[in-house]
């Protein structure tokens, strides 16, 4: 994405995770270049004045002819950014729910000198344990081209009972199965107790997702699988070789 970019300006777009600058790119000037995607892959965002926007497309895309650049809409990236496992505001994310639920502990330091608001309650659920964790799921049994696909709000079942919902649900490209974000907590019965890894991951523990009535089973993960993180590596290093595109322009004789 880099080399692409960096085709059509001569800034330098080495840029850090999470920063921007403005650069003049493929003749259009003042373009906001931000380091960060919503896919969980490395790459840019482009923010320009709109009557840059067809042009700087076109500029984009035929440069992007060799490096295998094509259309995708924003329910792609919904699907990409789910098999990453990454939580998105709205969804997942909102005022009441806090880093430590959402598994986004690494992102708090709670050693750093400064104060920071919300520390204190951090630090008191840090100690006293969570009530709900957000978890990732892979549908086993669940066929993407005869079931009816989960879009989010499905119950989540843990050993028959009720433990949850569906924040948001997609189709992982990677895994080639239906995958499912949502928080769980314990059973009604059990609800104010804390929550541990150790019982999610309960080999004992069976998960099933209620799509439309039918109970699919699923497997939980606290983190992105190993297996999907090989083959996404398998992938990338597949595609990553540049080959440069023979491009003809006939003009047809009238």
């Amino acid at each position: 994405y880099k080399r692409q970019v960096s085709e059509l300006t001569n800034s330098n777009v080495d840029l850090p995770p999470f920063r921007y600058k403005k650069v003049n790119v493929g003749y259009a000037s003042d373009v906001m270049l931000m380091s960060y995607t919503h896919t969980g892959e490395p790459g840019y965002c482009l923010y320009c004045p709109s009557e840059y926007a067809l042009h700087l497309y076109d500029e984009i895309m035929k440069v992007g002819i060799d490096y295998g650049a094509k259309d995708c809409g924003t329910m792609t990236q919904k699907f990409m950014r789910i098999e990453r496992f990454i939580p998105l505001m709205g969804d997942e994310l909102s005022s009441v729910v806090t880093p430590l639920e959402a598994g986004l502990e690494d992102c708090v330091s709670f050693h750093k000198k400064e104060h920071f608001i919300g520390r204190e309650a951090l630090e008191k659920q840090k100690h006293d344990g969570i009530k709900k964790r957000l978890v990732m799921f892979l549908l086993e049994d669940h066929s993407v081209d005869d079931n009816i696909w989960a879009w989010g709000s499905e119950p989540i079942y843990r050993n028959s009972e009720y433990v949850g919902t569906v924040s948001s649900a997609g189709f992982g490209f990677t895994s080639n199965k239906i995958v499912c974000l949502g928080y769980i907590r314990k059973p009604e019965k059990q609800k104010n107790e804390t929550i541990t890894l150790d019982y999610i991951l309960d080999t004992n523990a069976l998960y099933h997702v209620d799509i439309a009535g039918r109970l699919f089973s699923a497997t939980p993960y606290l983190e992105v699988p190993e297996f999907l993180l090989q083959r996404e590596e398998e992938q990338r290093a597949a595609s990553s070789k540049y080959r440069p595109s023979a491009v003809f322009n006939i003009k047809k004789r009238q």
